[in-house]
């Protein structure tokens, strides 16, 4: 299971932000903001502004206009080039660290398993909306199962860490 940022999970959590109880309103404000940090996003990105129509137009104009040139976009061209750099990045990365938490393809280690099972108990423990409790058991499941990646991991340790304050 990836860090979260299903929508539904996200307008549920939103929602209860007017909730009566204090307590509640507070752990989804939490939760929100975990999930936001540990995806790597800011709200800003997340939550992006409305287009006048002027500005709708002119960029289905712009794209036209790109079109009859028969030209690779900027946006295509960043990407691609942002492929080959990470190519690259890997190739050149000849470190003699042996730290497994920058590798999201290894397995995780017992050592890491029983972290994340002390994390998902510890976070179990405190007050925590229904969403995020059944995250919690979608991890219980993916470790079982060995589905729990380095990401997942990553996304327990900031939200423990965010809970906790």
């Amino acid at each position: 299971m990836l860090a979260n940022l299903n929508r539904e999970d996200f307008i549920e959590l939103l929602k209860k932000l007017g909730a009566e109880g204090d307590d509640e309103v507070l752990a989804s404000a939490r939760d929100l903001h975990a999930r936001i940090t540990v995806a790597g996003i800011s709200w800003d990105e997340l939550l992006v502004p409305e287009q006048s129509d002027d500005e709708s137009e002119d960029e289905l104009e712009d794209e036209a206009d790109y079109e009859d040139d028969g030209g690779e976009s900027e946006d295509q061209a960043d990407y691609e080039g942002d492929e080959e750099e990470e190519e690259d990045d890997g190739a050149d990365d000849v470190s003699g660290d042996d730290d497994d938490d920058d590798d999201d393809d290894e397995p995780l280690s017992d050592e890491l398993k029983k972290e994340a099972e002390g994390l998902i108990t510890a976070i179990g423990a405190l007050d925590i909306s229904a969403a995020t409790r059944e995250d919690l058991d979608e991890y219980k499941k993916d470790l079982t199962d060995g589905d729990f990646e380095q990401m997942d991991l990553d996304y327990l340790r900031a939200l423990r860490g965010r809970l906790s304050k």
